[in-house]
């Protein structure tokens, strides 16, 4: 069995125990240059990929190894050198006036790294590694205020960091939107907008979802993305939600981030928050005593960014009244913050749904498609959506791993029945009130 054949037998077999995730951050571009019987030599695309499939998959790749090929060996890794294309100087006259729009405080030094983010910063990181040759375009999508755009602005500044001549330029989809307008308005020669953009070469492109529904911004933004990729630049873009879930943005723009890298970024767990609060409160010259940390941490979850609002009206009373932070402070702020929302168990949903159509839990994780089986169906995807933030996927794989679009299908259906339909808007809000009622 030749090297090529046997290393993509032996990634096809990895699938089946590692996530699609793990295989296409840590796996992709990778090769077996040599298979010697008793020894493996795996070339990787950079120190962030071998450095992972050494330490952490090293004895699954061995063991796949030796049952595709009946031998027992050994395996090592190395890193492809990459020869940088030389860059043609053009000359003063021709040489553009950089305004990268980057943030330097937002650095990986400075963004904490949990659970929640490990694999976007791992993949992150190895988009700084090889820029334009490896997952692109990357598409970060999170909910508000859990640091996506501080990765964003990370990966900018590390980039510059490690080439300083590299062009980079940060800009917000509705800054975008307006420069384009501009350009439209004052006439200007739309050569002059597009030089700006696509003379780049990496081009962070904030809250993509701003696009939706603007048709000649897409038309242009969608050829922008085109010249860059093509041109073996790279294109970072962030989102509040997967881009088959933004309504009203071009399938073919979908269908050229979903060529790339998606990974999201979930909101961080109780040690993560310890942590973010350890640190900003750092950056602020402040010391706060471990148990009003804890405190802290354990009242506020969801969004970093309310963590660090939060702990900034603590320093700010406390340096006011010339105290020190305790927990009895820390409650007494608290009772004047709304409260995150209940969770509520996909299991509730679905068995109050299900006893008000009288229909079995069973019926609706079936392949069964009549009105009264797939009704009720989209009425549960509608409340794991709306009740248990559960994403496009997770909602699939509970209604009988039906797979994302479907349920997207679902969503904007009875979205669109309730502005319609008064007796559906009503139905909805006497099953919310009934679901909410259990979970209590």
């Amino acid at each position: 069995m030749q090297e090529k054949e046997l290393w993509k037998n032996t990634i096809s077999c990895l699938e089946t125990e590692l996530s699609k995730a793990t295989i296409s951050a840590f796996f992709a571009g990778t090769e077996l240059v040599s298979f010697k019987g008793d020894h493996a030599k795996i070339r990787c695309p950079n120190h962030l990929s071998a450095n992972y499939l050494k330490t952490r998959y090293a004895d699954s790749i061995i063991n796949t190894i030796n049952t595709l090929s009946g031998n027992s060996c050994s395996v090592s890794f190395e890193v492809k050198k990459i020869t940088p294309k030389k860059v043609q100087d053009l000359g003063p006259i021709f040489k553009i006036k950089e305004q990268s729009g980057l943030v330097t405080t937002y650095t990986f030094e400075s963004f904490v790294v949990g659970l929640s983010n490990q694999l976007a910063v791992s993949v992150a990181q190895a988009v700084v590694e090889q820029p334009g040759n490896l997952h692109n375009p990357l598409f970060l999508y999170s909910g508000v205020g859990l640091g996506k755009t501080h990765l964003m602005h990370a990966i900018g500044n590390a980039i510059k960091q490690q080439k300083p001549n590299t062009r980079v330029m940060y800009s917000p989809a509705e800054q975008f939107t307006n420069e384009f307008i501009k350009s439209i308005q004052i006439r200007r020669p739309a050569s002059s907008f597009r030089k700006r953009f696509r003379s780049v070469d990496v081009l962070l492109i904030d809250d993509i979802q701003f696009l939706a529904g603007r048709e000649a911004t897409q038309e242009e933004f969608f050829n922008t993305f085109n010249k860059l990729y093509l041109s073996g630049k790279q294109v970072i873009l962030t989102s509040d939600r997967h881009p088959s879930e933004i309504q009203r943005l071009e399938r073919r723009l979908v269908s050229r981030f979903s060529g790339g890298m998606i990974t999201d970024i979930q909101e961080p767990d109780l040690d993560m928050r310890i942590e973010i609060l350890r640190r900003k409160a750092a950056e602020k010259g402040a010391t706060l005593q471990e148990e009003v940390l804890l405190a802290l941490a354990e009242q506020i979850s969801g969004s970093i960014r309310q963590l660090e609002g939060i702990l900034n009206q603590i320093l700010t009373i406390t340096s006011a009244q010339n105290v020190t932070p305790t927990t009895e402070l820390v409650s007494g702020i608290l009772q004047n913050i709304p409260q995150s929302k209940k969770f509520v168990s996909p299991e509730n949903i679905i068995s109050t749904v299900c006893e008000h159509f009288s229909t079995e839990p069973e019926a609706i994780r079936s392949k069964k498609r009549s009105r009264d089986v797939v009704f009720p169906r989209q009425i549960i995807a509608y409340f794991l959506r709306d009740l248990s933030q559960l994403s496009l996927q997770n909602i699939g794989e509970i209604l009988g791993g039906r797979d994302h679009t479907t349920i997207l299908h679902g969503l904007e259906k009875i979205e669109n029945d309730l502005t319609e339909s008064s007796f559906l808007k009503n139905q909805l809000e006497a099953l919310r009130v009934e679901i909410l009622g259990k979970s209590s």
